[in-house]
């Protein structure tokens, strides 16, 4: 099948909208994906969301405000905005959070004395790309860069503990894609996990414009299973402790309390936690 894909500028109501996690939670769990696309039942906020949440805001202001004006000193620059988020953040996060967090911007400075700033372009990139008439694919890039050698650069920021749970590179080679998409210049874009609490390690693929391609048929293949999923079964596993819709799966809650896992995980509470696409 041929596929048509035009970048827009705006977002449609009149297409199946689809994200890389929109798509990966289908996979994952179909009763997941029930209670949050289709009854939007209200999210979970568990403390490692609220941590996530406050670095990349800390993260993405600061490359902005370079992008503005690149004269800034980047060290005091760096040192205003943790403050400024902390001020806004504070009353969410724990006093542990706030050390790890904190050791994690003396991290970035030390990299940044080493490797030098990057040549950023653009933070918190939105998306909208229509696949033949039929899926809105949209999402949002953390931070995209022009290295050294002249390669374009996405960088998707992870606060994840475990290193091996980023095995599926799916994400980056959509966001690969979005790129290319939008530049017929582009033959190739180097795409990187950066791993927040692993020293700011990087995890990298390069990919070229015939591997970027593919996501195409990956994504119309999820819109017309999504379309014709009926049953809606979870898929428990250990991770379940840590679903946003635990508490109203009785799937999931079976598995944990049969391996002796069950119980309320920590959360915070939100009125506006509903899933973003």
């Amino acid at each position: 099948m041929q596929v048509v894909a035009k970048v827009l500028q705006n977002k449609p109501d009149d297409l199946f909208t689809l994200s890389v996690s929109k798509s990966k939670t289908f996979e994952q769990c179909k009763a997941k994906y029930k209670f949050c696309y289709i009854e939007k039942l209200p999210r979970k906020e568990f403390d490692f969301h609220v941590f996530g949440k406050f670095l990349h805001e800390v993260l993405e202001l600061f490359h902005a405000k370079l992008i503005e004006d690149s004269t800034l000193d980047y060290l005091p620059l760096l040192e205003e905005l943790w403050n400024i988020c902390l001020e806004k953040w504070k009353s969410q996060l724990n006093a542990e959070q706030i050390i790890e967090a904190k050791q994690i911007l003396d991290e970035y400075k030390a990299f940044l004395a080493e490797e030098g700033l990057p040549n950023v372009s653009t933070v918190e990139k939105p998306f909208y790309i229509d696949i033949n008439g039929k899926v809105l694919l949209n999402g949002f890039i953390d931070r995209v860069q022009v290295d050294n050698d002249g390669m374009i650069h996405v960088i998707d920021y992870k606060t994840t503990k475990n290193k091996k749970y980023l095995k599926d590179f799916f994400q980056l080679k959509t966001y690969a894609y979005v790129l290319m998409l939008e530049n017929q210049d582009i033959k190739r874009v180097r795409a990187s996990f950066v791993l927040l609490r692993h020293g700011f390690d990087f995890l990298t693929k390069e990919y070229t414009r015939q591997d970027a391609q593919e996501i195409e048929q990956v994504f119309l293949k999820y819109a017309s299973d999504i379309e014709e999923e009926r049953l809606w079964r979870a898929s428990p596993q250990f991770l379940c402790k840590y679903c946003d819709y635990v508490d109203t799966c009785a799937e999931g809650q079976r598995f944990l309390i049969k391996r002796g896992a069950w119980e309320q995980p920590k959360t915070k509470s939100t009125d506006f936690g509903l899933c973003r696409w």
